[in-house]
Protein backbone atom coordinates (compact mmCIF):
# COMPACT_ATOMS: atom_id res chain seq x y z
CA UNK A 1 0.00 0.00 0.00
CA UNK A 2 1.12 3.31 -0.78
CA UNK A 3 2.00 5.70 2.16
CA UNK A 4 0.27 8.83 1.96
CA UNK A 5 2.26 12.09 1.75
CA UNK A 6 2.01 13.65 5.35
CA UNK A 7 0.33 16.55 5.78
CA UNK A 8 1.39 19.97 7.45
CA UNK A 9 -0.77 19.56 10.10
CA UNK A 10 0.48 16.02 10.52
CA UNK A 11 4.15 16.75 10.58
CA UNK A 12 3.22 19.52 12.98
CA UNK A 13 1.63 16.30 15.22
CA UNK A 14 4.60 14.26 15.20
CA UNK A 15 6.88 17.00 15.66
CA UNK A 16 8.90 16.50 19.31
CA UNK A 17 6.74 18.65 22.02
CA UNK A 18 9.22 21.57 22.82
CA UNK A 19 9.76 22.40 27.10
CA UNK A 20 9.79 25.51 28.95
CA UNK A 21 12.82 26.98 30.66
CA UNK A 22 11.79 25.51 34.12
CA UNK A 23 11.16 22.10 32.28
CA UNK A 24 7.44 22.25 32.12
CA UNK A 25 5.72 21.13 28.22
CA UNK A 26 5.61 24.75 26.19
CA UNK A 27 1.90 25.82 25.47
CA UNK A 28 0.26 28.56 24.45
CA UNK A 29 0.55 31.83 27.05
CA UNK A 30 -2.65 32.84 27.84
CA UNK A 31 -1.55 36.47 26.05
CA UNK A 32 -1.62 34.51 22.58
CA UNK A 33 1.87 33.53 22.73
CA UNK A 34 3.44 31.32 19.70
CA UNK A 35 3.20 27.33 20.71
CA UNK A 36 7.07 26.75 22.23
CA UNK A 37 8.15 30.66 21.81
CA UNK A 38 10.27 32.09 18.86
CA UNK A 39 13.17 30.48 17.38
CA UNK A 40 15.48 33.46 18.64
CA UNK A 41 14.56 32.33 22.50
CA UNK A 42 15.87 29.15 22.08
CA UNK A 43 19.42 29.33 22.97
CA UNK A 44 18.55 31.81 26.15
CA UNK A 45 15.30 28.67 27.20
CA UNK A 46 18.64 26.57 27.08
CA UNK A 47 21.12 28.87 28.51
CA UNK A 48 18.55 28.89 31.45
CA UNK A 49 18.01 25.33 32.22
CA UNK A 50 21.58 24.90 32.19
CA UNK A 51 21.70 28.09 35.15
CA UNK A 52 19.25 26.35 36.98
CA UNK A 53 20.89 23.15 37.16
CA UNK A 54 24.32 24.59 38.15
CA UNK A 55 22.41 26.74 40.71
CA UNK A 56 20.67 23.57 42.11
CA UNK A 57 24.28 21.93 42.71
CA UNK A 58 25.62 24.86 44.02
CA UNK A 59 22.88 25.05 46.77
CA UNK A 60 23.26 21.90 47.33
CA UNK A 61 26.58 22.29 48.18
CA UNK A 62 26.25 24.94 50.31
CA UNK A 63 23.80 23.69 52.33
CA UNK A 64 25.82 20.49 53.14
CA UNK A 65 28.60 22.52 54.20
CA UNK A 66 26.11 25.35 56.05
CA UNK A 67 24.69 21.41 58.16
CA UNK A 68 28.32 20.28 58.57
CA UNK A 69 29.90 23.59 60.18
CA UNK A 70 27.07 23.91 62.64
CA UNK A 71 27.05 20.54 64.01
CA UNK A 72 31.21 20.73 63.94
CA UNK A 73 30.43 24.16 66.02
CA UNK A 74 27.36 21.86 68.53
CA UNK A 75 29.67 19.47 68.94
CA UNK A 76 33.20 20.60 69.48
CA UNK A 77 31.43 23.31 71.28
CA UNK A 78 29.65 20.49 73.83
CA UNK A 79 32.63 18.21 73.83
CA UNK A 80 34.77 21.61 75.16
CA UNK A 81 32.16 22.49 77.55
CA UNK A 82 33.63 22.52 81.14
CA UNK A 83 31.11 21.44 84.01
CA UNK A 84 30.56 24.07 86.27
CA UNK A 85 27.65 24.48 89.00
CA UNK A 86 26.69 27.63 87.02
CA UNK A 87 26.38 25.12 83.41
CA UNK A 88 25.45 21.81 83.05
CA UNK A 89 25.63 22.45 78.56
CA UNK A 90 28.67 20.04 78.60
CA UNK A 91 26.99 17.36 80.83
CA UNK A 92 23.62 17.54 78.78
CA UNK A 93 25.18 17.65 75.30
CA UNK A 94 27.88 14.23 76.52
CA UNK A 95 24.03 12.86 77.65
CA UNK A 96 22.22 13.30 74.38
CA UNK A 97 25.45 12.40 72.17
CA UNK A 98 25.95 9.02 74.39
CA UNK A 99 21.72 8.24 74.04
CA UNK A 100 22.62 8.98 70.06
CA UNK A 101 25.39 6.73 69.90
CA UNK A 102 24.44 3.57 71.92
CA UNK A 103 20.77 4.08 70.63
CA UNK A 104 21.88 3.96 67.01
CA UNK A 105 24.18 1.03 67.70
CA UNK A 106 21.37 -1.21 69.55
CA UNK A 107 19.25 -0.65 66.74
CA UNK A 108 22.11 -2.02 64.05
CA UNK A 109 22.97 -5.16 66.26
CA UNK A 110 19.22 -6.25 66.64
CA UNK A 111 18.46 -6.16 62.69
CA UNK A 112 18.11 -9.35 62.86
CA UNK A 113 15.65 -10.01 66.38
CA UNK A 114 11.53 -9.27 66.66
CA UNK A 115 10.92 -5.78 66.37
CA UNK A 116 9.78 -6.11 69.90
CA UNK A 117 13.20 -6.84 71.09
CA UNK A 118 14.44 -4.55 69.21
CA UNK A 119 12.84 -1.74 70.05
CA UNK A 120 13.12 -2.96 73.83
CA UNK A 121 16.89 -3.38 73.29
CA UNK A 122 17.00 0.08 71.66
CA UNK A 123 15.36 2.05 74.58
CA UNK A 124 17.18 0.61 77.20
CA UNK A 125 20.62 1.77 75.02
CA UNK A 126 18.75 5.27 75.24
CA UNK A 127 18.48 5.18 78.71
CA UNK A 128 22.00 3.78 79.48
CA UNK A 129 23.33 6.93 77.15
CA UNK A 130 21.80 8.65 78.87
CA UNK A 131 22.80 7.90 82.18
CA UNK A 132 26.03 7.51 81.39
CA UNK A 133 26.59 11.64 80.55
CA UNK A 134 27.62 12.99 84.40
CA UNK A 135 30.35 9.64 84.38
CA UNK A 136 32.12 11.15 81.26
CA UNK A 137 31.16 14.80 81.88
CA UNK A 138 35.17 16.13 82.28
CA UNK A 139 36.86 13.18 80.18
CA UNK A 140 38.54 15.06 77.19
CA UNK A 141 37.27 18.77 77.63
CA UNK A 142 41.10 20.50 78.02
CA UNK A 143 41.62 18.06 74.35
CA UNK A 144 38.75 19.27 72.58
CA UNK A 145 39.20 23.24 74.08
CA UNK A 146 42.51 23.06 72.13
CA UNK A 147 40.85 21.72 69.28
CA UNK A 148 38.20 24.59 69.63
CA UNK A 149 40.67 27.46 70.13
CA UNK A 150 42.57 25.93 67.28
CA UNK A 151 39.70 25.94 64.61
CA UNK A 152 38.17 29.64 66.12
CA UNK A 153 42.12 31.25 66.59
CA UNK A 154 44.63 29.29 64.58
CA UNK A 155 43.25 28.28 61.57
CA UNK A 156 42.09 29.07 57.99
CA UNK A 157 38.50 29.34 59.63
CA UNK A 158 40.28 32.06 61.99
CA UNK A 159 40.27 34.50 58.90
CA UNK A 160 36.34 33.28 58.00
CA UNK A 161 35.15 34.09 61.27
CA UNK A 162 35.26 30.58 62.89
CA UNK A 163 32.62 28.34 62.54
CA UNK A 164 29.43 30.87 63.27
CA UNK A 165 30.80 33.23 60.85
CA UNK A 166 31.16 30.87 58.29
CA UNK A 167 27.89 29.14 58.68
CA UNK A 168 26.44 33.12 58.71
CA UNK A 169 28.23 33.62 55.31
CA UNK A 170 26.78 30.15 54.21
CA UNK A 171 23.50 31.43 55.00
CA UNK A 172 23.70 34.42 53.16
CA UNK A 173 24.82 32.58 49.87
CA UNK A 174 21.86 29.93 50.71
CA UNK A 175 19.19 32.66 50.60
CA UNK A 176 20.62 34.77 47.80
CA UNK A 177 20.95 31.57 45.70
CA UNK A 178 17.14 30.24 46.60
CA UNK A 179 16.35 34.26 45.30
CA UNK A 180 18.07 33.57 41.85
CA UNK A 181 16.75 30.33 41.34
CA UNK A 182 13.28 31.33 42.16
CA UNK A 183 13.29 34.19 39.93
CA UNK A 184 14.16 31.82 37.01
CA UNK A 185 11.24 29.86 37.85
CA UNK A 186 9.05 33.00 37.97
CA UNK A 187 8.51 32.03 41.76
CA UNK A 188 10.05 35.41 42.97
CA UNK A 189 7.76 37.06 45.62
CA UNK A 190 5.99 39.79 43.48
CA UNK A 191 2.85 41.52 43.49
CA UNK A 192 0.57 40.52 40.83
CA UNK A 193 -2.36 42.16 41.52
CA UNK A 194 -2.86 44.69 38.62
CA UNK A 195 -1.18 42.04 36.42
CA UNK A 196 -3.99 39.99 37.08
CA UNK A 197 -7.18 42.59 36.01
CA UNK A 198 -5.25 43.51 32.67
CA UNK A 199 -6.51 42.14 29.06
CA UNK A 200 -4.67 39.11 28.59
CA UNK A 201 -2.98 40.89 25.46
CA UNK A 202 -1.61 43.82 27.64
CA UNK A 203 0.03 41.15 29.90
CA UNK A 204 3.30 40.21 28.40
CA UNK A 205 4.47 43.80 27.46
CA UNK A 206 3.72 44.73 31.00
CA UNK A 207 4.96 41.58 32.69
CA UNK A 208 8.17 42.87 30.48
CA UNK A 209 8.19 46.26 31.72
CA UNK A 210 8.12 44.80 35.69
CA UNK A 211 10.92 42.11 34.84
CA UNK A 212 13.30 44.78 33.64
CA UNK A 213 12.31 47.69 36.34
CA UNK A 214 12.86 44.74 39.02
CA UNK A 215 16.17 44.15 37.07
CA UNK A 216 17.31 47.90 37.45
CA UNK A 217 16.51 48.03 40.99
CA UNK A 218 18.48 45.18 41.77
CA UNK A 219 21.64 46.18 39.51
CA UNK A 220 21.53 49.66 41.21
CA UNK A 221 21.54 48.08 44.85
CA UNK A 222 24.26 45.20 43.72
CA UNK A 223 26.49 48.59 43.32
CA UNK A 224 25.26 50.04 46.46
CA UNK A 225 26.27 46.79 48.05
CA UNK A 226 29.72 46.90 46.84
CA UNK A 227 30.97 50.90 46.94
CA UNK A 228 29.70 50.14 50.38
CA UNK A 229 32.23 47.22 50.73
CA UNK A 230 34.85 48.98 49.18
CA UNK A 231 34.97 52.06 51.36
CA UNK A 232 34.04 50.16 54.29
CA UNK A 233 36.31 47.29 53.59
CA UNK A 234 39.28 47.83 51.14
CA UNK A 235 39.71 51.99 52.03
CA UNK A 236 38.58 53.06 49.02
CA UNK A 237 37.44 57.07 49.34
CA UNK A 238 33.58 57.84 48.20
CA UNK A 239 34.93 60.54 45.32
CA UNK A 240 36.91 56.92 44.18
CA UNK A 241 35.73 56.35 40.54
CA UNK A 242 34.29 53.19 39.84
CA UNK A 243 37.53 51.70 38.59
CA UNK A 244 39.49 53.01 41.63
CA UNK A 245 37.34 51.09 43.26
CA UNK A 246 37.44 47.80 41.65
CA UNK A 247 41.22 47.69 41.20
CA UNK A 248 41.18 48.17 45.12
CA UNK A 249 39.27 46.04 46.03
CA UNK A 250 40.90 43.65 43.56
CA UNK A 251 44.20 44.34 45.23
CA UNK A 252 42.74 43.51 48.83
CA UNK A 253 41.17 40.53 47.79
CA UNK A 254 44.53 39.41 45.76
CA UNK A 255 46.39 40.28 49.17
CA UNK A 256 43.58 38.35 51.21
CA UNK A 257 43.88 35.07 48.49
CA UNK A 258 47.45 35.21 49.20
CA UNK A 259 47.01 34.53 52.94
CA UNK A 260 44.48 31.80 52.34
CA UNK A 261 46.76 30.05 50.43
CA UNK A 262 49.70 29.97 53.06
CA UNK A 263 46.88 29.53 55.76
CA UNK A 264 46.18 26.24 54.48
CA UNK A 265 49.63 25.23 54.20
CA UNK A 266 50.01 26.01 57.84
CA UNK A 267 46.78 24.25 58.67
CA UNK A 268 47.94 20.90 57.34
CA UNK A 269 51.39 21.23 59.14
CA UNK A 270 49.45 21.89 62.92
CA UNK A 271 46.92 19.37 62.20
CA UNK A 272 48.52 16.59 63.15
CA UNK A 273 50.02 18.85 66.17
CA UNK A 274 46.54 19.69 67.16
CA UNK A 275 45.65 15.98 66.78
CA UNK A 276 48.03 14.48 69.25
CA UNK A 277 47.01 17.25 71.79
CA UNK A 278 49.53 20.16 71.73
CA UNK A 279 48.61 23.87 72.13
CA UNK A 280 47.98 24.93 68.77
CA UNK A 281 48.94 28.46 69.83
CA UNK A 282 52.70 27.43 71.12
CA UNK A 283 53.77 24.29 69.08
CA UNK A 284 55.26 26.29 66.56
CA UNK A 285 58.77 27.56 67.65
CA UNK A 286 60.38 30.91 66.33
CA UNK A 287 62.76 29.11 63.66
CA UNK A 288 60.22 27.16 61.61
CA UNK A 289 58.17 30.19 61.76
CA UNK A 290 60.79 32.27 60.31
CA UNK A 291 61.90 30.25 57.79
CA UNK A 292 58.19 29.40 56.87
CA UNK A 293 57.93 33.19 56.74
CA UNK A 294 61.50 33.56 54.30
CA UNK A 295 60.31 30.85 51.83
CA UNK A 296 56.72 31.98 51.92
CA UNK A 297 56.58 34.52 49.28
CA UNK A 298 55.35 37.57 51.15
CA UNK A 299 58.47 39.80 49.06
CA UNK A 300 56.05 39.36 45.61
CA UNK A 301 52.92 41.15 47.52
CA UNK A 302 54.59 43.42 50.24
CA UNK A 303 58.36 45.20 50.76
CA UNK A 304 61.39 43.41 52.40
CA UNK A 305 60.96 45.26 55.27
CA UNK A 306 57.23 44.58 55.93
CA UNK A 307 58.18 41.02 55.82
CA UNK A 308 61.21 41.37 58.24
CA UNK A 309 58.37 42.75 60.87
CA UNK A 310 57.06 39.26 60.42
CA UNK A 311 60.39 37.35 62.53
CA UNK A 312 60.24 36.02 65.98
CA UNK A 313 63.11 36.48 68.05
CA UNK A 314 65.40 32.79 68.73
CA UNK A 315 64.13 30.78 71.43
CA UNK A 316 60.30 32.34 71.02
CA UNK A 317 57.37 30.93 69.21
CA UNK A 318 54.53 31.74 67.55
CA UNK A 319 51.18 30.83 66.74
CA UNK A 320 50.91 29.06 63.41
CA UNK A 321 48.24 31.89 61.98
CA UNK A 322 48.83 33.48 59.03
CA UNK A 323 49.87 37.29 59.64
CA UNK A 324 49.80 40.59 57.08
CA UNK A 325 53.26 42.29 57.12
CA UNK A 326 50.94 45.07 56.34
CA UNK A 327 50.28 44.68 59.94
CA UNK A 328 46.23 44.34 59.16
CA UNK A 329 44.67 41.69 61.71
CA UNK A 330 44.18 38.63 59.71
CA UNK A 331 40.97 37.25 61.82
CA UNK A 332 37.96 37.76 59.88
CA UNK A 333 39.33 38.99 56.78
CA UNK A 334 38.10 36.64 54.60
CA UNK A 335 34.80 38.32 56.18
CA UNK A 336 35.63 41.18 54.25
CA UNK A 337 35.41 39.15 50.71
CA UNK A 338 32.65 36.97 51.65
CA UNK A 339 29.95 40.41 52.67
CA UNK A 340 30.60 40.11 48.67
CA UNK A 341 27.52 37.69 48.31
CA UNK A 342 25.41 40.35 48.74
CA UNK A 343 26.26 42.71 45.62
CA UNK A 344 27.13 39.25 43.72
CA UNK A 345 23.54 37.92 44.40
CA UNK A 346 21.51 40.73 43.53
CA UNK A 347 23.66 41.21 40.31
CA UNK A 348 22.42 37.45 39.61
CA UNK A 349 19.07 37.94 40.43
CA UNK A 350 19.09 40.88 37.91
CA UNK A 351 20.69 38.97 35.36
CA UNK A 352 17.77 36.53 35.79
CA UNK A 353 15.00 38.96 35.71
CA UNK A 354 16.27 40.44 32.16
CA UNK A 355 16.95 36.95 31.02
CA UNK A 356 13.13 35.85 32.17
CA UNK A 357 12.08 39.34 30.34
CA UNK A 358 13.76 37.96 27.17
CA UNK A 359 11.81 34.64 27.64
CA UNK A 360 8.39 36.02 27.99
CA UNK A 361 9.09 38.62 25.14
CA UNK A 362 10.36 35.05 22.66
CA UNK A 363 7.06 32.82 24.25
CA UNK A 364 9.23 30.60 26.15
CA UNK A 365 7.90 32.50 29.66
CA UNK A 366 4.48 33.01 30.11
CA UNK A 367 2.61 36.26 31.70
CA UNK A 368 0.31 34.52 32.96
CA UNK A 369 0.70 35.62 37.00
CA UNK A 370 -0.49 31.76 37.90
CA UNK A 371 1.67 30.15 35.61
CA UNK A 372 4.38 28.77 38.18
CA UNK A 373 1.61 27.04 39.68
CA UNK A 374 -0.54 25.63 37.40
CA UNK A 375 2.76 23.75 36.25
CA UNK A 376 2.95 22.78 39.90
CA UNK A 377 -0.64 21.75 40.54
CA UNK A 378 -0.57 19.52 36.37
CA UNK A 379 3.05 17.86 37.47
CA UNK A 380 1.24 16.99 41.30
CA UNK A 381 -1.98 15.58 39.67
CA UNK A 382 0.28 13.90 36.82
CA UNK A 383 2.33 11.91 39.75
CA UNK A 384 -0.63 11.01 41.64
CA UNK A 385 -2.73 9.39 38.69
CA UNK A 386 0.21 7.41 37.12
CA UNK A 387 1.60 6.00 40.87
CA UNK A 388 -0.86 3.20 40.80
CA UNK A 389 -0.34 2.08 37.41
CA UNK A 390 3.45 2.34 38.02
CA UNK A 391 2.74 0.43 41.21
CA UNK A 392 0.74 -2.36 38.96
CA UNK A 393 3.35 -2.49 36.55
CA UNK A 394 5.93 -3.38 39.45
CA UNK A 395 3.71 -5.90 40.97
CA UNK A 396 2.94 -7.78 37.72
CA UNK A 397 6.69 -8.17 36.86
CA UNK A 398 7.56 -8.88 40.48
CA UNK A 399 4.62 -11.99 40.03
CA UNK A 400 6.32 -12.79 36.69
Amino acid sequence: MAKEAASPEGLASERPVEKRADGAPAKAPDDGGPVGGAPWGRPLAAFQERWTTLEVGLITFVLLWQLASLVAWVMVGGLAARPSPDSAAGTVFRSSFGAVVLGSAAWGLSRKAKIEVRRAATIAAIVVGLGLGPAWKSVGVAYFDNLKGWLQEGSTLTLMGGLRGLATRLTLWLALLGGSLATGLGKHIHVDLILRFLPKAARKPVAIVNYLAAAAVCAGASWGFFDFNAIQSYDAKAEDSAGTKLARAAHEMGDHAFLLRRQMGLDLWSLPHVLKGEPYDSWMPSEEWNAWVKEGGFEARWSATEVASLGVPPGGRHTALVVSPNGKSTRGSLVEDLNLVFPFGLLAIALRFVLRALLTMSGHASADPEAAVKDEIAELSHNSTAAPGEDENALAGGGS
